[in-house]
């Protein structure tokens, strides 16, 4: 998967036994940008790597999708691979694929259909375009694959406009530079089970990068990697906290699961929309609810049981409610929804309400890093929960509403 390959890239592995040497690193080299939502390195987070795919002038879409929940706590790592073409309903757009969340409205509403939809909690976002992910193997130098199995494509998609480009890439052992290395993660029509083959193809991509860059010969290469993925990145992680979470997924080599939603498991079938696009359906409604709150159901917010309340802060109408439903699906003790007293809140607030009493520390933490909000510790006039939410214009439910 290339958010694997990204994080493992991140990881830095000549720090893996020496967090203190990690953070040090971190904090000279890539410096926390302001306004971005912190991580403690302690507390469990989800994160969304997207792989983007945008030929011409076209509005860029996900081609790869990788859901990372991370538990430092447990050095666990649960990974789930959501197909593009899974049929979603998208805020302000009606269904579609879901690869097009992120063409109406960026990483936030990508990440927001997620959750609304999938009941998968997104604390950050990465997303990676196709020429990006190029420059950063570039960067390593390229990387040597143990390729299973020849790859030949006489239909392969260029990268720019709609004719295409054959490839062919041997099995065995191959150098790749960032070109073959696009080529080699994203091809999946050379084969039968084709998701299924890609994967295997991405996993063995990404077992080489992690060893090229456990080698002392790249070493003298991770200033300019850094500098390519500092560059490269569309992402509302702070940037010092990326090499911690490279550390995370290293810490959990025993401790790593990855499933898939894709047709050769039977969670999905194939079908085609009312306009005739070639779209991907759930079998049947209890399937991906019952895998996706097995991966990402979090008991630390369920002991804590903060109430929670969703406020409406702006002028479009049905945010609070839809918030609601939401956050309830995410595993939150939601207990009400109404408008708060003003309609011209820019930035979405998280206040932890000093006029109610009940531990609230971790699940505002996570709410603030969930909705990319404002964390404040206030009394609230006229509310008994114990959190607060107040939804801003920043919210996606509001960024993709319809006019009028």
């Amino acid at each position: 998967m290339l958010g694997l390959i990204l994080i493992v890239v991140l990881a830095l592995g000549v720090l893996i036994e020496s967090p203190p040497a990690l953070e040090a690193l971190s904090a000279i080299t890539l410096k926390p940008q302001p306004g971005l939502v912190p991580w403690d390195g302690r507390d469990r987070i989800t994160v969304v790597i997207m792989g983007l795919t945008q030929r011409t002038t076209e509005p860029a879409r996900t081609d790869t999708l990788l859901v990372m929940d991370i538990d430092p706590a447990h050095h666990q790592v649960h990974m789930l691979s959501v197909p593009r073409d899974l049929w979603v309903n998208i805020p302000g757009y009606g269904q579609g694929k879901l690869a097009v969340a992120y063409e109406v409205g960026g990483p936030r509403l990508a990440s927001y259909v997620l959750e609304s939809d999938l009941g998968i909690p997104v604390d950050y976002s990465i997303a990676l375009t196709f020429r990006n992910f190029i420059k950063i193997v570039n960067a390593m130098g390229g990387v040597t694959v143990n390729v299973p199995r020849e790859l030949n494509d006489p239909l392969y998609p260029c990268l720019t406009g709609t004719a295409y480009c054959p490839i062919d890439i041997k099995a065995g052992v191959q150098h790749m530079n960032g070109a073959t290395a696009l080529e080699f993660v994203r091809e999946r029509h050379a084969f039968v089970q084709q998701d299924l083959a890609r994967v295997q193809d991405q996993q063995a991509f990404s077992e080489a990068v992690k060893q090229t860059l456990l080698s002392p010969a790249i070493w003298p290469r991770y200033p300019a990697i850094l500098k390519a993925v500092e560059n490269g990145l569309i992402t509302n992680v702070p940037l010092n906290a990326l090499p911690e979470i490279g550390l995370q997924v290293l810490l959990a080599r025993g401790h790593t699961t990855h499933n898939y939603i894709n047709i050769e498991n039977g969670m999905v079938q194939p079908a085609w929309s009312n306009d005739g696009q070639s779209i991907l359906l759930p079998t049947n409604s209890t399937d991906i609810p019952n895998l996706t709150h097995q991966l990402f159901s979090d008991p630390t917010i369920a002991a804590e049981a903060a109430p929670v309340e969703v406020l409406n802060g702006t002028s479009t109408t049905g945010v609070a409610s839809s918030l609601e439903a939401t956050l309830q699906g995410l595993g939150f003790h939601m207990v009400g929804a109404g408008n708060a007293a003003a309609t011209d809140y820019r930035q979405t607030e998280v206040i932890v309400n000093t006029n109610a009493t009940g531990p609230a520390a971790y699940t505002a933490r996570r709410l603030q890093r969930l909705l990319d909000a404002r964390l404040l510790h206030e009394p609230v006039p006229g509310q008994t929960a114990r959190i607060v939410v107040i939804a801003g214009s920043d919210s996606p439910l509001v960024a993709t509403a319809p006019a009028g």
